[in-house]
């Protein structure tokens, strides 16, 4: 460490006091231009620590502050690593984030499908570790390198840092984008944002959307590690005081963020609404009798009525959880007829979920409005529906490797082809609603949908009784809590059993119901118009980072490889290609 550390900068009594007194030592190779990094066993260490830290910050502990010394570990221990290591690295943090964070997957279905998905998301955080190791090392290369002219060399050095760490987060960003596109329409859980839905930066999601404020958490996050890793090869203290201030800078650009309120819009009126939880028993293995879930449902709605009407008190629309009326309400005449009836006696009409067959054999999870007079106009079929849940991609492939779990789904739904955001006839009026089923809410491409659509007021069907008392219900719950700020509208998140509540376009709770609980929550909720800016500028920010973190991979791949082969037109080939 002593050779390294002399031949870049003279003796090592030149090394700043600050560096000098650091109790980590990063590993730093003889070779003069090889940068420092951690040794392997305390990488490793580094990145577990880090994808737990950023589990624990999710919901159900939902501890948000633990995000940010989650992804400064990960981001310290790929840091200028060699590539196959960062691999590895990755993997290690994607294991530790993504097997507590999906544990709910073996509830009922046992440890395969859990480890299937585990290891295609840890796959991604493998990936990312690979080539932030390889940008981060290859423009340190770059900077302390012959590629850079003497005299710019100080200049570059100083720009290193930011480079590094702008890099990074945009390969964040970009790791979560991917992640939530491919394969099989993507998987977006489990981004750094939804960290921060019971955190100060709740608000920031307005401004920022979903990419943008994990990036900026992401950026915040590496320039410390930056600052760290330069001074550990910095030739003097003077060196290191604008990191320094750029960590300083970070710092106020979180409490600045923290300060921002949320977009406020114009508001065009309001609407009351009953969401009804009727707890029944709605998940797959369930066993229950065919009118058991619409029951329950007509039961709890009886019930809110029934305290309405001893208050005096009445509702504009009522809306159920997805599946809440079964199997092809349409073509049953008796449970048509109550909910005929049951709108009658509410003088509202309701919003409901069935499952409804296509005459080519497929199935859509669809939204429809009843009222005193049966179905009304306005139907919403679900626009994601879950692979290896709801349909089977590549049936015969995996029902070759495992043919129970594969049987296991018989129906084959359809994506959804309707507009999300249609118009409701309710009591207050034809209100223009933007529609989300269970996992369509957390998918960045349905919300500007809705508010492209014109929706006012979003409102948010789910069915999580397949996942029990777990974590998964409180997890998608705060997905649709940033989701209803990153818009600027009113949501209503309504399951079968809960979490189910009334969101506000500040994020604040109106309403939240127990769950497991058959029970109804009443609110009246602000209808709206226009986009907040993280809907106008959300996906140039999000376009922005990936650039940045792509063009930092190219050009450092390009000064990883341009070393090589003058190493090996040296005569050093072996010591070339192992440089990479």
């Amino acid at each position: 460490m002593r050779i390294a550390w002399e031949s870049w900068h003279g003796s090592p009594a030149r090394r700043s006091g600050v560096c000098a007194a650091a109790s980590w030592r990063p590993r730093v190779s003889s070779e003069p231009l090889e940068p420092p990094r951690l040794r392997w066993w305390l990488a490793l260490a580094c990145a577990a620590a880090g994808g737990y830290l950023l589990d624990i910050a999710s919901p159900g502990l939902a501890w948000w502050w633990a995000a940010f010394p989650g992804v400064g570990l990960i981001v310290a221990a790929v840091w200028q690593q060699r590539w196959p290591l960062g691999l590895l690295l990755g993997a290690v943090a994607g294991a530790a984030f993504w097997m507590p964070h999906i544990s709910w997957l073996t509830l009922y279905l046992g440890p395969v499908p859990w480890l299937a998905l585990s290891t295609v998301m840890l796959l991604w955080f493998a990936l990312f570790g690979a080539v932030a190791s390889l940008a981060t090392r290859g423009l340190a290369v770059l900077a302390r390198g012959v590629f850079v002219p003497e005299r710019h060399r100080r200049r570059a050095l100083r720009a290193l840092p930011l480079a590094q760490a702008l890099a990074v987060a945009g390969l964040w960003v970009l790791r979560e984008g991917v992640q939530g596109s491919w394969p099989y329409g993507g998987f977006p859980w489990g981004r750094l944002a939804h960290t921060q839905a019971e955190g100060p930066l709740l608000q920031s999601v307005s401004w920022l959307g979903f990419a943008g404020l994990s990036g900026v958490l992401a950026l915040v996050c590496a320039v410390p590690v930056a600052c760290s890793f330069a001074c550990a090869s910095a030739a003097t203290g003077r060196a290191t005081r604008p990191l320094l201030v750029a960590t300083a800078a970070s710092a106020v650009a979180i409490l600045v963020l923290a300060l921002l309120p949320a977009t406020a819009l114009e508001r065009t009126g309001s609407v009351r609404i009953g969401a009804v939880q009727g707890n029944s028993k709605s998940g797959i293995f369930d066993d229950r009798d065919s009118g058991s879930v619409l029951g329950d449902h007509l039961a709890a709605t009886q019930t809110m009525l029934d305290q309405l009407e001893a208050e005096d008190e009445s509702v504009d629309l009522i809306v159920w959880p997805e599946n809440s009326a079964e199997f092809g309400i349409p073509d049953n005449p008796l449970g048509s007829y109550r909910l005929a009836k049951l709108s009658e006696r509410a003088g509202a009409p309701i919003l409901i979920g069935s499952v409804l067959a296509s005459d080519d054999g497929t199935y859509t999870n669809s939204s429809l409005l009843w009222g005193p007079e049966g179905q009304l106009p306005g139907r919403y079929d679900k626009l994601h529906p879950v692979p290896f849940a709801e349909y089977m991609p590549n049936r015969e492939f995996f029902h070759a490797l495992a043919p129970d779990l594969v049987d296991l789904v018989q129906l084959e739904y359809a994506p959804g082809t309707l507009p999300s955001a249609l118009d409701l006839s309710t009591q207050a009026g034809v209100v223009r609603a933007g529609l989300a089923i269970c996992f369509d809410i957390i998918f960045d491409a349905q919300a500007v949908a809705m508010v492209d659509g014109g929706a006012e007021v979003i409102l948010a069907q789910t069915n999580n009784a397949d996942f029990g008392r777990t974590d998964e219900s409180a997890q998608q719950l705060a997905i649709a809590r940033l989701r209803a700020v990153e818009t600027g509208r009113a949501l209503v998140n309504i399951s079968t059993v809960g979490t189910s509540a009334v969101v506000a376009p500040d994020g604040s709770e109106l309403d939240r119901l127990v769950p497991h609980t058959a029970d109804a929550m009443v609110a009246t909720v602000p209808l709206v118009h226009g986009a907040t800016p993280a809907l106008v500028i959300g996906a140039p920010v999000a376009g922005g980072f990936m650039l940045l973190g792509g063009a930092g991979l190219a050009l450092g791949a390009a000064a990883l490889i341009a070393r090589a082969r003058r190493s090996a037109r040296s005569g050093s080939a072996a010591a070339g290609a192992e440089q990479l």
